[in-house]
């Protein structure tokens, strides 16, 4: 491992186009005193393949290599890498500190430009080929970390939730813009509403959307809200959705990423007392716990009945205190938990701090 100066911190983010990937590794960049941080897309040639239950399209020269990090032909990998980003901007002639990425098709692309630039490799969550060990230091969710054959790795750094752009500085400033933005009333606590949407193990149908406005209904008169859907979310929620909060004066604000026009996301969430979020995304959760107000963890329908290793996350983050968890199949008690909860102090979720700290100790 190459040693890093103590600060400012020359690092570079990967960003492969997915959003929650870039917010992740951009949080922990972000948490580095001084960082002085560039960030560069990430496109590779070539053919590409699809995953089953899952969106969008993956690159197969990550894949190839990949086999070039594990054979450890860091020269042909740079050659290759070369020769299959679509653009490279210049990124051979600078120099960095610390590569950080996140998700198993960068993983590559970091220890390449890591080893070539004697740099630091951050990679977050688990490489789908490289070992965990070649990293300098692999930053693993407590669901993948459960499922790891070797946990005792000194470069791992175990989260329970994901790491995140979102900090006190962060939501001072987007309140303070947003209030005036958007004409806050202040007549009323904002409740936020989140709604995710399908993959492979979680399904937000119609009949469950209905379900929860049953519930919201009969909080308009005491609280205002503010909503916001996810990519994933299905048309015909969307729709049902947008129907209903048609002429509702209690949602001041809602955007439907992916047909809205644009997003105030994840800044809206600085002017709630209070978040309702959907159990389908950890990032989504990770965001609003990072909060410090209380968070309401609504459990949606699955695709299949059985135990998902995400709900050992779920059970973590209620028992230190950062949330709490409604069950779908206890949805009929959304109101009376709500209000056994709506005073309670919860625990701020911070990853991304923690993990810099982590780095540190072992890097300075």
């Amino acid at each position: 491992m190459q040693k890093a100066r103590p600060d400012p911190q020359k690092i570079l983010v990967l960003n492969d186009g997915v959003k929650g990937n870039l917010n992740q590794a951009l949080g922990i960049a972000q948490a580095f005193p001084s960082a002085d941080i560039d960030i560069f897309d990430i496109q590779l040639k070539g053919p590409v393949y699809y995953l089953p239950a899952r969106k969008g399209v993956y690159p197969l020269a990550s894949k190839f290599l990949s086999i070039m990090c594990i054979l450890r032909l860091w020269r042909c990998g740079k050659f290759f890498l070369k020769t299959l980003l679509i653009k490279s901007a210049g990124i051979w002639r600078k120099n960095f500190d610390i590569v950080i990425s996140a998700g198993s098709i960068l993983s590559p692309v970091n220890l390449i430009l890591a080893r070539t630039k004697k740099a630091i490799s951050v990679n977050i969550m688990v490489p789908s080929l490289i070992p965990v060990k070649f990293f300098d230091f692999a930053v693993i969710p407590y669901h993948d970390f459960i499922r790891l054959r070797n946990k005792k790795l000194k470069n791992l750094i175990v989260t329970l939730g994901a790491p995140n752009c979102i900090t006190d500085d962060m939501l001072e400033r987007e309140r303070k813009r947003l209030v005036e933005l958007l004409g806050m009333p202040q007549d009323k606590k904002v409740i936020a509403v989140i709604i995710g949407g399908d993959d492979q193990n979680y399904t937000v149908s119609v009949r469950w959307t209905e379900k929860l406005f049953k519930y919201l209904e009969l909080l308009e008169e005491s609280y205002n809200f503010i909503l916001t859907t996810s990519r994933r979310t299905d048309v015909k929620v969307i729709s049902f959705i947008q129907q209903r909060v048609k002429e509702e004066r209690a949602f001041i604000y809602k955007e439907f990423p992916g047909y809205s026009n644009s997003t105030l996301y994840p800044g809206i969430i600085s002017l709630c007392d209070y978040i309702f979020v959907t159990e389908d995304s950890i990032n989504m959760v990770s965001e609003a716990a990072s909060c410090g107000v209380p968070v309401f963890i609504l459990g949606v329908e699955r695709k299949k009945e059985k135990k998902l290793i995400f709900d050992k996350t779920l059970e973590k983050l209620v028992e230190k205190g950062y949330a709490e968890y409604l069950p779908v199949d206890e949805l009929d008690n959304f109101i009376e938990r709500f209000y056994k909860i709506k005073d309670k102090k919860f625990t701020k979720l911070n990853e991304a701090r923690e993990c810099v700290q982590k780095i540190l100790q072992s890097i300075i």
